[in-house]
């Protein structure tokens, strides 16, 4: 009688544990469970790119850009077609095309990609044609070197005019392989890489100096020009092998193209670097730190404005130059307004540091026996003085080694950059005044 009353408790208990369960299943998929409501799936797909627009167009490269989508959660990503077909996605509102074909016609549209995976409709399409093919070969000229890149520098467009463009990476990398080639004497290389760039290299003799003097002349495509990265020029045989000299401000600090390039010439100097455009051609500012009133009211640095800006060809060259030539120094002329108080001469290399060569106090010394007139304050000696020092100029930084170039003033003096402000009248103003800066350098660097 026991056994039987176990089994039967047992039979009853099982099936009221069968029951609760299939109870509390019931329930789980009706909904009745305690977790909640489930998650509504995001449906809504984001609303079309627009305004898609290609810029910095060479022979085989572009650059994409786009306003951003909108929705209703979040847009994670974009997706590229190019010629109807996928190419790539970007995460950020613009891409750079590279490995394009010369003289050739594509299409693109945008899409965008919100997190749950939901794919807008497509952009409104986008044809750009990439520029034809430049003829990679070297160009020939002869004369005076002085009076030929005096006609260049004429030829620079002014400000507001929007013609400078910003390099993309691709661009910036065969841009440094150009340079390199060009201190390794490769000039066959040099020549075919830089016509990818809309860029040109014309061997110039100048047969007005004795003996004649070779340069090389790196300079945009004059009959389609489209970049403005700036004039560049080697010596072939330099006298004066350790000095560069630059001018990054050629069209609103008067007649300091005109001087570095009779400097350079004179001295028979390694390398010139002009700019090419005006420092306020561009209205699309640096995100490098430091603020001017040269374009208007005090605001950030333009792109067009190459002592100030990283992403640039003047500062790959001179990274290039630096690194490749570590004996070299680099000369930076640049002009100011004379105020009652203020010097003929300000110049800085860049820190408050005393070097342990002090080029600036060399440069001094010579240009007071060209003209015993002028007065002169440098940053490291005269440390009271805070005025147009070039602490921000990212030439100066990277080549004081400062670890943030666009960001961040160097702390310590390699002394192998001098920034020189110049008065107007004594110095800048004519021929003259060229010839006092030029036998200064002579003087240092020969």
């Amino acid at each position: 009688m026991k056994i039987i009353q176990f089994r039967t408790d047992f039979s009853f208990a099982g099936r009221f544990m069968a029951m609760a369960l299939m109870f509390l299943a019931s329930c789980s998929s009706s909904g009745g469970s305690d977790d909640g409501p489930t998650p509504e799936v995001d449906q809504e797909a984001p609303t079309a790119p627009t305004g898609l627009t290609a810029e910095n167009i060479t022979q085989t490269t572009a650059r994409l850009s786009w306003d951003a989508a909108t929705d209703n959660v979040g847009v994670q990503n974009y997706a590229i077609y190019q010629d109807g077909v996928f190419l790539t996605s970007s995460g950020q509102f613009f891409y750079a095309l590279d490995d394009l074909e010369p003289g050739t016609t594509y299409s693109y549209q945008v899409l965008a990609i919100d997190q749950a995976g939901n794919e807008s409709p497509l952009s409104t399409v986008l044809e750009l044609t990439t520029m034809g093919s430049i003829t990679a070969e070297l160009q020939y000229e002869s004369g005076n070197i002085d009076t030929y890149l005096r006609n260049l520098i004429d030829n620079v467009p002014g400000s507001g005019q929007d013609g400078y463009t910003a390099p993309v990476d691709a661009q910036l990398d065969l841009w440094e392989a150009v340079v390199g080639h060009m201190l390794n004497d490769q000039i066959s290389e040099a020549v075919a890489k830089s016509a990818e760039l809309n860029y040109q290299i014309t061997e110039f003799t100048d047969n007005t100096l004795s003996p004649n003097q070779v340069f090389y002349v790196l300079a945009e495509y004059d009959s389609a020009k489209t970049n403005y990265w700036g004039i560049y020029v080697f010596s072939a045989t330099p006298e004066s092998e350790d000095l560069i000299l630059m001018a990054p401000h050629i069209k609103y600090d008067t007649n300091t193209g005109y001087e570095a390039a009779y400097s350079f010439r004179n001295n028979v100097a390694k390398a010139l670097l002009l700019s090419s455009a005006h420092r306020c051609n561009s209205d699309t500012e640096t995100e490098c730190s430091g603020t001017t009133s040269a374009c208007g009211s005090s605001g950030a640095y333009r792109i067009s404005d190459l002592a100030h800006n990283t992403d640039s060809a003047f500062q790959r060259t001179t990274e290039v130059i630096a690194t490749s030539l570590p004996s070299t120094v680099f000369v930076q002329l640049h002009g100011f307004g004379k105020g009652d108080n203020d010097p003929d001469v300000i110049m800085s290399n860049g820190t408050d540091q005393i070097p342990d060569t002090d080029y600036a106090s060399l440069i001094r010394d010579a240009l007071s026996k060209e003209d015993a007139s002028l007065t002169f304050k440098i940053a490291h000696i005269d440390t009271d003085w805070s005025r147009l020092r070039g602490f921000t100029n990212t030439q100066g930084r990277f080549i004081n080694s400062s670890p943030d170039p666009c960001g961040t003033s160097a702390t310590e003096t390699s002394g192998r950059f001098i920034h020189i402000e110049q008065a107007r009248p004594k110095l800048r103003q004519d021929a003259s005044g060229w010839a006092k800066m030029s036998n200064a350098l002579g003087t240092v660097f020969k």
